[in-house]
């Protein structure tokens, strides 16, 4: 152990400068990695117009700084920015730029969205800003997407606002409840959309004396919203101290609850609860609108003037409005798409042969596109594929192929294989098809001759069937009692010089006296290769004439 020991301290000490260069080397490699890597990324808000302050709009019209100072905290505003990259810019991974809100505006919610480009629906950079901020970031993306499309770059951005300005609410003498809603910016989900809603419901804000209190407070659009009992809590309007459970009772119902109050109440109290938002939802996947609405209703005797009490029932509605903000971008690019024509060449094909329809697949960088074009004689067997992008999201040039979904019975592909075919130089594919002329094969057609209702003593006649070939007599043959009225024709070709199947059909020559038949005219063999031929007897002989068998 100790020999093992004085070696490995020989060998540190003798080789430590070594070691110390190595040392260097490897942090200054991992050093000068990341410098590299946090130097493709940086902010290029000097190559951006369109995201300055004064850059913003509402309903169309600019927003002036005296406007915007006037806003109060609260009530929605949405902005609209258009913005552009200056021609020339190099738009890296993780390039950054700053959108300022109007003088007096600040993020309501917390925001976060993806831009998309309007011409292919790639994710091409995002947008993020925090709750009372009053600048939110572009972090673009897609760095492929901006080189390919690099000429008159520009983009929209639209989100809510809010004010800054404090608002003193004041209700009228007759106004005995009010309602309030928003979304809790604490509640943020990873995609940026909120988990849950704040209700308030004032009641009494004037402070009458009100006897048998009652406020029910229903939740609309429960498929995406649902009451949090344990949420609920009562404080006092004006200090906002918590008041004590033994002053009321709340009974949860299916779409919110209702609160009665013990006694007199003579002071404005804040009833305060959520509602958790389903993760379900148009509004939780994808940021899309989410209408909310609440409704809180009053019922109570008024005795503040009059002992006996005045009547009080009234209602206030507040619908929350939940949305994430968009973004969209774009930009020019000569020569974004190209097409593809197919024709099809048949070799070797007979004369009278009659060349299929084909179907032709499209294939980008070797995946199927599930495109087809159809080749047949109305088109000259040619087709082209159209409107085919270029590039690939990553910037590489696409490459197309073509083959057939299937070749033809009795044709050859060639090249042999059917394998996708890349166009020439002028952008054309041409898929070769050569004629296989068929063996020559035969078949055989077999026929019965079968009686019916015929006595014992009647000698059934000899018949005569000839066999068709497409509808022309090619073979003759006599079915007699002798050959117990069975034939079979032998060697029959399948095929003719074009590689046109034949076909057989067989038929009786004419019906015998005293018989009716019921297979009349061509029969066609069944899927043995069997015609049965059927005489029904129809005459009684006056003359006895025995049957011997010959």
């Amino acid at each position: 152990m100790s020999c093992t020991f004085y070696k490995m301290h020989d060998f540190v000490v003798k080789h430590f400068k070594l070691l110390s260069i190595v040392a260097i080397f490897l942090c200054s490699f991992a050093s000068a990695a990341v410098i590299s890597d946090s130097a493709s990324a940086a902010n290029i808000d000097s190559a951006i117009t369109g995201l300055s302050a004064t850059s913003a709009k509402e309903d169309g019209a600019t927003v002036l700084p005296a406007v915007s100072q006037q806003w109060y905290a609260g009530p929605v505003h949405t902005l609209d920015y258009d913005f552009k990259i200056a021609d020339g810019t190099t738009v890296n991974n993780g390039d950054t730029a700053t959108v300022t809100l109007p003088t007096g505006a600040t993020f309501r919610t917390p925001e976060k969205f993806d831009i998309k480009s309007s011409n292919t629906n790639e994710t091409v950079g995002q947008f993020v800003a925090n709750p009372k901020a009053t600048t939110g970031q572009i972090t673009f993306s897609n760095a492929a997407y901006w080189a390919k499309y690099n000429t008159n770059r520009h983009g929209s951005l639209e989100f809510s606002v809010t004010g800054t300005r404090s608002f003193t609410p004041s209700y009228p003498v007759n106004v005995f409840l009010a309602k309030n809603g928003w979304g809790q910016n604490e509640s943020v989900r990873a995609n940026g959309t909120l988990a849950k809603v704040n209700w308030q419901v004032l009641v009494n804000p004037n402070n009458h004396q009100l006897n048998n209190v009652q406020v029910d407070d229903t939740l609309g659009n429960t498929s995406a919203q649902n009451f949090d009992p344990k949420s609920v809590t009562v404080t006092d309007n004006a200090g906002g101290q918590t008041i004590a459970a033994s002053h009321y009772t709340i009974t949860p119902t299916d779409s919110g609850f209702t609160f009665k109050w013990n006694g007199t109440l003579d002071k404005a109290i804040n009833i305060m609860y959520q509602s958790d938002i389903s993760n379900d939802n148009e509004y939780s996947l994808y940021g899309t609108e989410l209408d909310l609405p609440n409704t809180a209703s009053i019922t109570a005797s008024d005795i503040t003037t009059v002992a006996a009490g005045t009547p009080v029932a009234t209602s206030n509605t507040k619908t929350v409005v939940l949305t994430m903000g968009k973004g969209s971008a774009t930009g020019d690019h000569t020569d974004a798409t190209t097409s593809v024509t197919v024709k099809k060449v048949w070799q070797d094909v007979p004369d009278g042969v009659t060349t299929p329809a084909v179907t032709a697949k499209l294939y980008a960088d070797g995946k199927d596109t599930g495109k087809t074009v159809t080749l047949n004689e109305a088109n000259s067997y040619q087709a082209q594929f159209t409107g085919l992008a270029k590039f690939a999201t990553d910037g590489h040039a696409i490459s197309y192929t073509v083959n057939e979904a299937s070749v033809p019975d009795g044709y050859k592909s060639d090249p042999d294989g059917n394998k996708p075919v890349a166009p020439d130089s002028n952008g054309v594919v041409t898929l070769t098809n050569v004629y296989q002329k068929k063996p020559q094969c035969f078949t055989f057609v077999h026929v019965t001759k079968t009686w019916k209702n015929v006595p014992f003593w009647k000698c059934t006649p000899c018949v005569h069937v000839t066999l068709y070939q497409n509808g022309v007599p090619y073979r003759f043959r006599t079915l007699s009692y002798c050959d117990w009225y069975e034939t079979t024709f032998h060697y029959l070709p399948q095929y003719d010089d074009q590689g046109n199947k034949f076909v057989y059909t067989v038929a009786e020559d004419y019906v015998p006296f005293g018989y009716k038949t019921k297979t009349p005219g061509q029969q066609t063999p069944d899927a043995n290769n069997n015609v049965n031929l059927i005489n029904v007897y129809s005459k009684r002989s006056h003359h006895f004439i025995p049957c011997w068998g010959w």
